[in-house]
């Protein structure tokens, strides 16, 4: 039995005449009686009551059409619904990303992508580090991860979305907090509050590089996850944190934000996927993504 079976018969048992029939799949009548007995033999019931005047469904025939109609339909439905995913009109699409993504870069991706692909559902994960992302991208547990760039694994492709400066947060009475721009050498002697190591969070990694290259290595007294809890700890005079710059916005009471001298290289953030992915989900992701943060 296969869906041309099907279709004759349904179409049979719509029209209730052959010639109509066969006229509605584009047959000859012969084709389609041959079909119908065909497909009696295999079910062994008679579907069709035929005489010189009229074509009528037995019993059977009524209970199998009713659900041959329904698996027709149902048919109908997987085949439009496997298409719409493979236009990239729905489907699914899993976004991971780091804390720093949800505060601005995602929220705006998000907007616009459900304004474009409504049917698709989002299924987003985080926030998480950036070393756990791009783990989360190998073992294929997401599709696309908003991230700190570089990721160096050769089988991922990125695209650079926007840029973010770095800079030192002291308590407000801090003898630094006079100047307009602190030179990174002056922070060798200070204790730190800062991200946690080992952990593969990205930020803390280019900050204790631009340490480095200050010529120290941060003595870090305290550390937390969470910005919001850095900075409450800087305020209470545990230390000073470098920290994105677009952070400032946060107005912890007792804290400044200062620029870095001489100026850090700048944060690249941007998305992250898999090469070999070819859904059209994903594409349709990045053709936002590249329409919302058209520079990079």
């Amino acid at each position: 039995m296969d869906i041309k079976h099907l279709d004759t018969f349904l179409a049979a048992a719509e029209e209730l005449n052959f010639t109509k029939a066969a006229r509605r799949l584009h047959l000859s009548q012969p084709p389609l009686s041959m079909r119908i007995r065909e497909l009696e033999d295999e079910l062994r019931v008679t579907l069709f009551r035929r005489s010189t005047r009229k074509v009528a469904l037995t019993p059977a025939g009524q209970v199998f059409y009713e659900k041959v109609r329904e698996i027709r339909i149902a048919i109908d439905a997987a085949v439009e619904a496997c298409r719409d995913v493979e236009r990239g009109v729905s489907g699914q699409l899993r976004i991971a990303y780091t804390a720093m993504g949800s505060d601005v870069v995602l929220p705006r991706l998000i907007r616009a992508f459900r304004t474009m692909c409504p049917e698709i559902d989002l299924k987003l994960q985080g926030p998480l580090s950036n070393g756990s992302l791009e783990l989360a991208l190998l073992n294929e547990d997401t599709d696309v991860a908003l991230c700190f760039l570089p990721m160096e694994a050769p089988t991922l492709a990125t695209r650079v979305l926007t840029t973010r400066q770095l800079a030192v947060v002291l308590p407000d009475r801090h003898s630094l907090a006079a100047l307009k721009r602190v030179p990174v050498a002056r922070l060798g002697g200070e204790p730190f509050v800062a991200y946690p190591a080992g952990k593969g969070i990205f930020l803390q990694q280019a900050i204790e590089a631009e340490c480095m290259r200050a010529g120290f290595r941060p003595r870090v007294v305290q550390e937390a996850s969470a910005v919001q809890s850095l900075l409450c700890l800087v305020a209470a005079g545990k230390g000073v944190a470098i920290i994105p710059l677009e952070n400032k916005w946060r107005s912890t009471i007792g804290v400044v934000f200062r620029q870095l001298s001489p100026k850090e290289r700048p944060l690249r953030y941007g998305i992250a996927w898999r090469q070999s992915d070819r859904s059209a989900a994903l594409r349709q992701f990045l053709s936002v993504a590249a329409e919302v943060f058209p520079r990079g």
